[in-house]
């Protein structure tokens, strides 16, 4: 019988599997998890994280096991771990979905797909849903995108086959992984669980999602993220469901499905965005930007990762990523509220932020992280923009996002007592810091600082001589601050799979076509703000950024 190793990585999964579904399709399969060290200690990997991970891993297990097969985990180099277990299983090769979340893992893959042709092993890579390598306009994607997700749900298998020769070693406890907990709540990890809370949102939050999105204390995010980030549930499968789902004729309802679906894409186009440039986990996608240099005040910083800064909205969601993890409260809106205040107020360098938050988010995605870290920081799509949004800290956000004050009275009890109109410039309060800085003062600093550093390439038709190219140090940022290991970043001239793009072959086609990836889609202006008197006002217009 026909043997073949099955990769999981980011897709703990048997539904809309394709590597797993073809291999039991021909013979036996040997589904295995590698807990890779590079990985478990690269220093944005954070405890609560690994946590879900495990669980969703211990969930897989049950899932195969349903099936009639295992789940097999080893430990160490994927490098050297995986070839000797496809000679110990006799298996004819690997299948496996590409992985471009993390420069690490396209070095890793890389020299695995050199071991693998030194010993004349074969490996197959099956491209996820929305992932192309090919470059192709933003546009474009968008719309070969939305047809991605019309493919039929690949099924699972109808029976897993292991060979019984082969043994798993026990899942391991977060202690033996090099990580302890932190308090943070983890959520179940699960294909089960992930459809019980898309089936949750779409019964009890749709008609609210659209208009209560930007308020944190209605939690009216579908949870979601961390299952997706592991690939307990795939997108495709989220999309359908909620395509199929009844929109009750109610044109809220409708709303909240295309705008949920919108998010959907949108991480996927992050993803897309580091296939083609992995740089950018490392840096700005400008070059002046991080050549100019950025300010850092390591008091300052600490101050902000601790909810200490003397601004309210801030430092509830400081204090609401470090016990929570995010997933829930910390939503799209803080999230961009806490991390332009670092990068646009303190004038810090975004990679900072981060760092911070990938220690600490459940649902962290670098991708997706990195990529919104660096658009609120205003160094990101800015190549036709000639404003810069900088999120006011003060009343405007305690206005449009905490207008009852709930989210600020929950983390940062000190002002518990105070009124709604008072959280934005607190009076003296005994515990609680005062402001650390003048708002108005450091956002036009920035406004003229941005300014300045985009007339470079503003409206320029060829972005590509501005571009950031890859380092020649690929060492992840906060290796210095963290024990890390990145032995493997001191590869000299490291192979990259999949492949990035070559910036100085691109003709001038292709630089048209890369320069959609880094402009607004849509006319966006700066919002209007204006006092919430209503506990969640049902007129709030969210902001499409792409």
């Amino acid at each position: 019988m026909n043997r073949t190793v099955v990769w999981f990585r980011r897709d703990l999964r048997i539904y809309d599997h394709e590597p797993l579904y073809r291999a039991a399709r021909r013979g036996a399969v040997v589904p295995v998890f590698v807990f890779d060290p590079s990985l478990l200690q690269h220093p944005e990997t954070g405890a609560a994280r690994v946590s879900f991970m495990v669980d969703c891993l211990r969930h897989l297990q049950q899932d195969l096991r349903r099936l009639g097969g295992c789940l097999i985990l080893r430990s160490g180099d994927p490098v050297e771990v995986l070839p000797r277990l496809v000679k110990e299983t006799q298996a004819e090769g690997i299948y496996s979905y590409t992985d471009c979340e993390r420069i690490y893992g396209r070095v890793r893959d890389a020299r695995l797909n050199q071991a693998l042709a030194a010993q004349q092993i074969k490996i197959r890579w099956f491209e996820p849903p929305a992932s192309r390598a090919e470059l192709m306009d933003y546009p474009q994607y968008r719309q070969w995108w939305y047809q991605e997700m019309a493919t039929p749900v690949v099924p699972a298998p109808a029976q897993v086959t292991v060979p019984s020769e082969v043994i798993s070693e026990p899942l391991p406890g977060l202690e033996q992984l090099g990580h302890c907990l932190d308090g943070k709540p983890i959520p179940q990890g699960s294909t089960r669980f992930a459809r019980q809370l898309l089936q949750q949102f779409l019964v009890e939050k749709a008609a609210r999602y659209y208009w209560q999105l930007s308020y944190p204390s209605a939690e009216i995010t579908t949870g979601l993220s961390p299952h997706i980030k592991f690939g307990a549930i795939s997108v495709r499968e989220c999309v359908q469901t909620i395509q199929r789902a009844d929109d009750r004729g109610d044109r809220r309802i409708q709303r909240s499905y295309h705008q949920l679906i919108s998010r959907l894409r949108w991480g996927n186009g992050f993803t897309q965005r580091f296939r083609y440039l992995p740089q950018l986990e490392l840096r700005s996608l400008y070059s002046i930007f991080d050549s100019d240099g950025w300010a850092f005040d390591e008091n300052l910083y600490q101050a902000w990762q601790q909810g200490q800064t003397g601004f309210p909205i801030v430092d509830a969601a400081a204090r609401c990523l470090q016990a929570t993890g995010g997933y829930l409260s910390l939503n799209f809106r803080t999230r961009a509220i806490y991390a332009s205040f670092l990068s646009n107020l303190l004038g810090m360098d975004w990679r900072y932020g981060a760092l911070h938050f990938m220690r600490h988010l459940i649902d962290g995605d670098c991708p997706i992280d990195h990529y919104q870290w660096a658009m609120q920081s205003g160094v990101t799509h800015c190549v036709d923009k000639t404003w810069t949004r900088i999120y006011n800290p003060q009343q405007v956000a305690v206005d449009r996002c905490d207008p009852e004050g709930l989210f600020i009275k929950r983390w940062v009890p000190e002002l518990a007592h105070l009124a709604p109109e008072q959280l934005g410039a607190p009076p003296p309060t005994q515990g609680y810091p005062p402001p650390m800085l003048d708002y108005r003062q450091r956002r036009s600093q920035r406004v003229q600082q941005l300014e300045q550093q985009r007339n470079a390439f503003l409206n320029t038709d060829n972005i590509v001589t501005y571009l950031s190219p890859m380092p020649e140090s690929i060492l992840p940022f906060g290796a210095e601050r963290y024990v890390s290991e990145v032995s493997w970043a001191k590869i000299k001239a490291p192979q990259l799979f999949p492949t990035a793009l070559d910036l100085d072959s691109l003709d001038a086609q292709q630089c048209r076509e890369l320069r959609t990836w880094f402009v607004a889609h849509v006319n966006i202006t700066p919002p209007k703000i204006r006092r919430r008197n209503s506990k969640f006002s049902s007129d709030l217009q969210q902001l499409s950024l792409l």
